[in-house]
């Protein structure tokens, strides 16, 4: 057995990537929906009334699988897992080690819980932003239809880093940093929420993984509808300048944007887009992290007390 202190690492590590590589595919169509420029258009509107037909998930959907198969629908895998692997374990870790510092001499309080799992996902960002820039414009490119329209993909992550520094600098692999620090809130309240049922539903481990998965689930689902506009705020900042999507027929366009700061990118796409464009593929990202968030706590616990 692993010794104590890495087994939240070892445990955090293996449920990213078994929540990661299950619900990868949701993420690939919700990354899609959020970098949409298209203005947002009422349901069922189309061309024959004089406006546009709206972008969706299903028919986002449709398009990977038209141009890129089924394959398509898991883009991005390497960066994902290795992200999320890394993120969770890494944030367990840090979460667990800054917890035992403190709860030696004192009891710890929902305010100290959430300050932890903030700072243990501020160190995360930090560490991982690099990754998951990687991650959203890996699940952006095409390689088919990249070959026609002459814009080179990134062949693999080494490859990405590559030529992210050479064609835009270093500190390029940090942008939308703002924004991802700014969503470290989700982990303050997920532990809190965590701490709490550990401590008051001290039954049968079967019931507390119940109770936990759906707190959890109800938790994660809040959150993210809150702060959902930060995600999409960071993902135009991070995507790359010479990209493709889709339009609303489900074909393919070259597209060359550039958002540069925050507070521009917010502006921007309120002023382009409305409201409504801060959350596109909110529908997708709420099937998705629900699950994700309950299937990554599952796998923590049972592997906690097994490794224990």
């Amino acid at each position: 057995m692993p010794s104590q202190s890495l087994s939240p690492l070892i445990a955090g590590f293996t449920g990213g990537v078994v929540s990661t590589t299950l619900l990868l595919p949701l993420d690939v169509i919700k990354v899609r929906l959020q970098v949409n420029e298209s203005p947002a258009s009422p349901v069922g509107s189309d061309q024959k009334h004089g406006r546009k037909r709206r972008l969706g998930a299903t028919r986002v959907m449709q398009g990977i699988v038209k141009h890129e198969g089924f394959r398509g629908l898991w883009v991005g895998w390497t960066p994902a897992v290795i992200g999320s692997a890394v993120s969770w374990g890494g944030y367990f870790f840090f979460y667990e080690s800054f917890k035992k510092q403190l709860s030696a001499s004192d009891v710890l309080s929902s305010l100290d819980n959430f300050a932890l799992a903030c700072t243990a996902g501020g160190v995360m960002v930090l560490m991982t932003n690099p990754i998951w820039l990687i991650k959203i414009r890996m699940q952006l490119q095409m390689k088919r239809a990249s070959e026609l329209l002459n814009i080179k993909p990134y062949r693999n992550i080494g490859d990405a880093v590559a030529t992210i520094v050479r064609e835009e600098g270093p500190l390029a692999l940090y942008k939308g940093v703002g924004p991802a620090l700014l969503l470290t809130s989700h982990g303050g309240v997920q532990f809190v929420v965590y701490e709490y049922l550990k401590k008051h539903f001290r039954f049968q481990r079967i019931n507390r993984e119940e109770t936990g998965r759906a707190t959890q689930g109800i938790t994660k689902r809040l959150q993210n509808t809150v702060t959902y506009p930060l995600q999409t705020i960071k993902a135009r900042m991070q995507q790359r300048s010479d990209a493709l999507e889709f339009t609303a027929d489900g074909e393919v366009r070259a597209v060359r944007r550039d958002y540069r700061g925050l507070f521009s990118t917010i502006k921007r796409v309120f002023r382009q887009e409305g409201f409504v464009g801060f959350f596109k593929g909110c529908i997708p990202n709420a099937i998705r992290v629900a699950p994700g968030a309950a299937i990554t706590f599952v796998v923590y616990e049972a592997l906690m007390d097994y490794l224990d």
